[in-house]
């Protein structure tokens, strides 16, 4: 009969050639690293989170053994300041055993009817004093035991997935470069090309032609220039966020914001007509959250709503299960059923858009939504128009008294 130790370190050794085979899809792998650590010791499930350190963020990334209804009941986010056991193994640094959470309180009540959970253990996954996020593993609400040893050896289990976390990282990062020269270049040969040719020619026409051009007409060509030197700032601002976005440059700085205040003032900046649009939120509710992501997003809906809806425009926001909840809504055709599955991907227009903006709006508004380990989600509004509702992780401030 093979013993424990044996398979343990087998599995271990099967889990360095993995990670050394050269395969950088990081999903793929971890998913195998899940299967090989529950394989190892007999852990039912076994799930990876990564940790955003810039929002003390948990996110769920691969998974082995959960079930469907699991996996369709996992949270999108949460804040690791629920999990003292995820706290207690960052500060660690290494695997951290909990015989029984509803002692340790080291999981929310919640959390344990619902998935179940007996006995766990959380790795942490650090490579190079960085923590890219975390390993659970549990028996599916069995208890059981775990010595000195097999912590250790899971800590090493950790140290090893971090470290192809972090070559994965860099190698993706290349990669999406690489990608983004390619499309910046399809970009400028098209979407640039519009907006700079009409100023081109609206300026050449005043210059050359100004001495016999009504008022009428002038004041045309000033609204050509105006609305195309516009469009042109709009697309250079999406292509500079792109490229920090992919660079991965961008870096999240949660501070506190006022936010009845902030939006009222991206309605004003966003929105011609910001009479069309009314504001539900809270008349004291400020939060903690990055501004330029908050910015960004809810700017880049508001746009969407005025250029591709219709009015009533409403804007929302509340905190909800200690989330930054905003939703904007509109009463206009809504989006194309066919196009909902896509809208997120950069260089992606719907059939019925205009031929204003290069498809980058609605990715780059999501991309700043993960980074601040939040969301950002579609759905039909009723009884028609389109519903996009964000969701970022934050600390509530209390009011001034």
């Amino acid at each position: 009969m093979v013993s424990k130790p044996h398979i343990q370190l087998e599995a271990l050794h099967g889990l360095a050639r993995a990670l050394a085979g050269g395969e950088f899809r990081a999903r793929a792998v971890l998913d195998r690293a899940c299967a090989a650590v529950a394989e190892g010791f007999a852990f039912e499930r076994v799930g990876i989170v990564r940790f955003v350190a810039e929002t003390s963020t948990l996110i769920p990334f691969a998974a082995h053994g959960l079930t469907t209804a699991e996996l369709s009941s996992l949270p999108t986010a949460l804040p690791i300041r629920r999990f003292s056991a995820f706290q207690t193994a960052l500060m660690s640094g290494r695997a951290v055993f909990v015989e029984d959470p509803a002692d340790e309180q080291a999981v929310p009540e919640e959390i344990i009817r619902g998935f179940g959970i007996g006995s766990f253990v959380i790795v942490p996954l650090i490579s190079d004093a960085r923590c890219f996020g975390f390993l659970s593993c549990d028996e599916r609400g069995g208890s059981f035991t775990l010595d000195e040893a097999e912590l250790e050896l899971l800590t090493t289990f950790g140290t090893l997935i971090a470290a192809f976390l972090e070559r994965a990282i860099a190698h993706s990062e290349l990669r999406r470069l690489n990608e983004l020269k390619s499309q910046f270049a399809a970009l400028a040969s098209h979407e640039l090309r519009t907006p700079v040719a009409a100023i081109y020619g609206a300026i050449r026409t005043l210059e050359e032609r100004a001495d016999v051009l009504s008022d009428e007409q002038s004041s045309q060509l000033r609204e050509v220039l105006s609305r195309q030197s516009q469009r042109l700032y709009e697309l250079v601002e999406n292509l500079l966020d792109l490229s920090r976005l992919e660079a991965d440059s961008l870096r999240i700085v949660p501070t506190e914001v006022d936010v009845p205040q902030r939006l009222a003032e991206l309605i004003a900046a966003s929105c011609d007509q910001p009479g069309e649009v009314t504001l539900e939120v809270p008349e004291n509710l400020r939060v903690v959250v990055d501004v330029q992501a908050l910015d960004r997003i809810v700017s880049n809906l508001l746009t969407n709503a005025a250029r591709h809806g219709a009015p009533p425009i409403r804007v929302s926001a509340a905190m909800v299960e200690e989330e930054l909840a905003i939703t904007i809504e509109d009463r206009g055709p809504g989006v194309e059923p066919e196009f909902a599955s896509s809208m997120f991907e950069r260089f992606t227009k719907g059939s019925s858009s205009t031929n204003e903006g290069a498809g980058l709006g609605l990715a780059i508004a999501r991309s700043h939504a993960r980074a601040h380990g939040g969301s950002l989600t579609y759905s039909p509004a009723l009884p028609h128009g389109a519903s996009f509702t964000l969701r970022l992780p934050t600390l509530a401030v209390e009011p001034d008294r």
